[in-house]
């Protein structure tokens, strides 16, 4: 999704044995989500409503497995196996920084993921830090140069075809078309950053928002739950030329020129480009093995210089990565608008306290999340807590929708004790290396 566009994400609502859609519409609709940010400074600002799925893989097992003490015996077996073979043997604890393993390469521990459809639920009772921290890492630093040239490819600029318009949604489950995920990482791999094919295939409705007749149009997919684009967002466009380097860091770091409250972020490192979320209060290291990610003490600024390195370098996605997110509470659009941070103040569709076309709901409203991606950054599937309006301020990002009746096979973790709870540890960008036998 090239910057300045916005698009509608398709919800589903979580149940206590598994995410399922509501609404008849959301049956048979389908599409894919891939988050991988193509940008220096790839920024995602996204309000969230009430509930939303992003996608991916297929287990298929039959029969369970005996437990004890609440785990699954025979993937604990397992686990302890896959983690002996990685470490050379090696069944001494480690430090979270060396876990990951000296080669970069990453592993998930089978224990990680939920019971197979087949499976009986397992109760999971593990405890964990407020916070896996870590160092982050300095190497890149005297390789990295003083100006962004930008990636091998603007996907801004990119050629892309889109659907005829459908100023009436289809109620016959046609809408958005279905595409097996095998065959979209086929065409274009998740990772091929630098080689995408010479015309990239859009498949949601495209409506011009400064246009009525298209506004309308796209005010009944909103309200159907149907996934879609708006593009020509006037306060998007000013915010992804206003939001440079240095206007973002000021505010980070409570240098700006104005009144401007100063607003708080933080960044993730990851041991290659893949991020998924957990709860660290829950991740319990010799149940599962090594957090998902670490919370590293960067600026702004210093994370900012490690994205336009990674531009430069073309940075391999088995190579360490690192996000920043920053988040506004739902509480600051009862505020005064000078206690506003930027991100409320420079996008008041998304922060008004009154019914916008992207809050259409205010009193569900659960605030903002920014998110800051470098090169190739990918973020595990999930489902939201809310209903989702995602703007693209700079840069381009890869969607993968999947619709809620497939959570089931997509490895999703739908117990709430759980640290990876809404979340799946599978990167659905390896679909296609399923059915190889080496």
């Amino acid at each position: 999704m090239p910057a300045s566009d916005v698009v509608r994400r398709k919800t589903a609502r979580p149940s206590s044995r598994s995410v399922r859609g509501d609404g008849k519409i959301r049956k048979t609709r389908k599409k894919k989500q891939s988050n991988g940010e193509f940008r220096s400074l790839s920024i995602v600002c996204f309000v969230a409503f009430g509930v939303v799925l992003l996608a991916i893989k297929v287990f298929v097992k039959s029969g369970s497995s005996p437990t004890r003490n609440g785990i699954d015996y025979e993937r604990y077996v397992r686990g302890n196996a896959l983690r002996d073979a990685l470490r050379g043997g090696n069944r001494q604890k480690q430090s979270q920084q060396q876990s990951f393993g000296e080669n970069g390469s990453r592993y998930f521990d089978p224990r990680q993921f939920p019971p197979l459809p087949s499976e009986s639920s397992e109760r999971y009772d593990g405890e964990g830090p407020r916070r896996f921290r870590g160092l982050g890492d300095d190497e890149w630093v005297a390789d990295a140069g003083s100006k962004s040239i930008g990636p091998k490819v603007d996907y801004t600029k990119h050629k892309y075809s889109y659907p005829e318009l459908l100023f009436e949604p289809p109620n016959d489950g046609s809408y958005p078309p279905l595409v097996d995920m095998s065959k979209i990482f086929e065409f274009w791999g998740q990772d091929d950053l630098d080689s995408p094919p010479d015309i990239i295939p859009e498949v949601l409705q495209h409506f011009d928002y400064q246009n009525p007749h298209e506004v309308a149009a796209a005010e009944k997919y909103r309200d159907l739950e149907l996934p879609f684009k708006v593009y020509n967002v006037p306060e998007v466009k000013a915010a992804g030329i206003k939001w440079t380097d240095k206007y973002v860091a000021d505010n980070f770091n409570d240098a700006g020129d104005d009144d401007t409250p100063r607003s708080y972020g933080n960044a993730q490192q990851s041991v290659d480009s893949f991020f998924a979320f957990y709860y660290p209060e829950r991740w319990d290291v010799d149940l599962l093995g090594p957090s998902p990610s670490l919370d590293i003490d960067w600026t702004y600024d210093k994370w900012a210089q490690h994205a336009v390195y990674a531009d430069e370098v073309s940075l391999s996605p088995n190579e360490k990565h690192y996000y920043w997110q920053s988040g506004v509470s739902r509480e600051e659009r009862l505020k005064k608008r000078k206690h506003w941070t930027f991100v409320s103040r420079d996008l008041p569709s998304f922060s008004s306290p009154e019914p916008t076309f992207f809050g259409f709901n205010p009193p569900a409203q659960k605030g903002i999340q920014c998110r800051f991606g470098e090169r190739g950054v990918t973020a595990a599937t999930h489902y939201d807590g809310g209903r989702n309006m995602i703007a693209m301020m700079t840069g381009a990002k890869r969607y993968i929708l999947s619709p809620p009746n497939a959570c089931k096979k997509l490895g999703i973790v739908s117990s709430r004790h759980h640290p990876s709870f809404r979340h799946s540890m599978l990167n659905f960008g390896r679909v296609t290396l399923l059915d190889k036998k080496d």
